[in-house]
């Protein structure tokens, strides 16, 4: 029998009340967990805080349940069990869980428990909502919980879509909120840099891709990659979103290769129970920045200047901000874990997102003008090694990879752009000349980047 989760909107606002059933697979004592974080933010987010009290019963009567650590029960049961809690759901990003009377938002990840040791065991999941809402979701029933936890679901009065194919997958854009998001403009631009992506990489992990968006009332900017979707929270609706839109649709695409199945090896399989610290975080985070504004020039999303001033504020977001970073990139992707999303300590750590996609960028314009070769060949290679065969990998198998590609050692650049925190500036602005670019800082003008190809 598969485990069994039924969710409702509970009587008192914002609350979700939840059940689960399982059969214990022998009798005696059982460990139940909520995981503590989520995969798309590496840093301890303790969702056990939002539950107030569980309560058990096996073959239909009580039974005591213990708490044993912040997200951690445990009881005694050799009958089928169902625990009966909870959740409190008024944390509205694209990682959060809301209820409200107009909206049901869950990311089961934060909600929903499991019996430690068993995250690949079949489930199902019953969900009541108002009579007449619509809902989207790409968890099936019978899936495993780890698909589960990786399928956000929505439900609302309506949900405006549009439908593509591409390269045989079948894609939407779902928007709650606002209909008036929905423009033929951005339609398009979704439909091309999806091309682009898919051709960039020949193959797509998925046969049906969901780009979900929530229209939310207050000032928000937020997305969250999941294997066969992508939640993203942008708001007011009165607020031109569209340059945002582009730009995080984009981003969080590339993630489902860089992440959701080219993963390091710390992360695969995901632990929900405990920190996972990982050295590649650049790799996950600062490559898919690099990249994903790349296709929006590359798919004609953007022109050559749009796609110059986008890559300029990338520079900038690291020189002028990070530049005098005491960390590496290596230790900053450890870090998460820490203060990778908040404020850290004044010039401890380097961006993953923004250094990061400096190195990508650095990385990329070295092979090209090594051989001709690009981050594109690097980043098949990573999957039919790693993606495609579903194994982690270490920093040791990137430099590897990126080393073949290029045709000889990068061993220095590596220990430069990544494993020390040197200063790099004169590096790079020799690699960006090579491709006919100049990037200098004026006194007047802050940091400049220009094309000599455009004259």
């Amino acid at each position: 029998m598969p485990n069994l989760y039924a969710l409702k909107p509970s009587a008192q606002p914002n609350y979700l009340d939840i059940t689960f059933q399982f059969t214990p697979r022998k009798p005696g004592k059982q460990v139940i967990q909520l995981p503590i974080w989520r995969p798309g933010r590496y840093q301890a987010q303790n969702f056990a805080k939002n539950i107030h009290i569980l309560k058990a019963y096996s073959g239909g009567v009580p039974v005591a349940i213990a708490k044993t650590a912040s997200s951690t029960w445990e009881l005694e049961a050799s009958e089928p069990v169902e625990i009966r809690y909870s959740y409190y759901a008024n944390q509205p990003d694209a990682g959060g869980s809301v209820v409200e009377p107009d909206l049901l938002y869950i990311n089961f990840i934060n909600c929903l428990l499991y019996v430690k040791g068993r995250e690949n065991e079949r489930c199902e999941i019953q969900i009541e909502k108002q009579a007449g809402w619509q809902s989207v979701c790409t968890f099936k029933n019978g899936g495993k919980y780890r698909e589960l936890v990786d399928s956000p679901y929505i439900a609302a009065p309506a949900i405006f879509q549009h439908k593509w194919k591409c390269n045989g997958v079948k894609f939407a854009i779902d928007v709650v909120g606002s209909r008036q998001a929905l423009t033929k403009k951005l339609t398009d631009a979704y439909e091309k840099f999806t091309q682009t992506q898919l051709d960039w990489m020949g193959t797509f992990p998925v046969k049906e891709y969901h780009y979900m968006l929530w229209v939310c009332p207050t000032p928000y900017y937020h997305g969250v990659e999941h294997t066969k979707s992508t939640m993203m929270v942008m708001g007011p609706p009165d607020r031109d979103a569209y340059e945002d839109l582009i730009g995080l649709g984009s981003h969080e695409l590339f993630h489902v290769w860089n992440i959701a199945t080219i993963r390091p090896k710390e992360l695969f399989p995901y632990a929900y129970d405990r920190e996972i610290p990982f050295s590649t975080g650049w790799v996950v985070e600062g490559i898919t920045t690099y990249v994903g504004d790349w296709f929006l020039y590359e798919s004609g999303v953007w022109s050559r200047q749009e796609y110059l001033a986008g890559l300029l504020g990338n520079l900038k977001l690291h020189f002028d901000r990070d530049a005098d970073a005491q960390q590496s990139l290596e230790e900053s992707s450890i870090d998460l874990w820490l203060d990778g999303y908040g404020t850290s300590l004044p010039n401890k750590r380097s961006s993953i997102y923004y250094k990061g996609a400096v190195v990508a960028l650095a990385l990329d314009l070295q092979l090209q003008a090594k051989n001709g070769s690009s981050l594109r060949q690097v980043m098949q290679a990573m999957n039919a090694e790693f993606g495609t065969l579903k194994k982690g990998y270490t920093k040791a198998d990137f430099i590897r990879i990126c080393e073949q590609v290029y045709g000889g050692s990068l061993q220095e650049f590596f220990q430069n752009y990544v494993e020390k925190s040197t200063d790099i500036t004169a590096d790079l602005q020799t690699i960006i000349a090579k491709l006919g670019m100049k990037f200098e800082q004026d006194q007047e003008k802050g940091w400049t980047l220009m094309d000599y190809n455009a004259i």
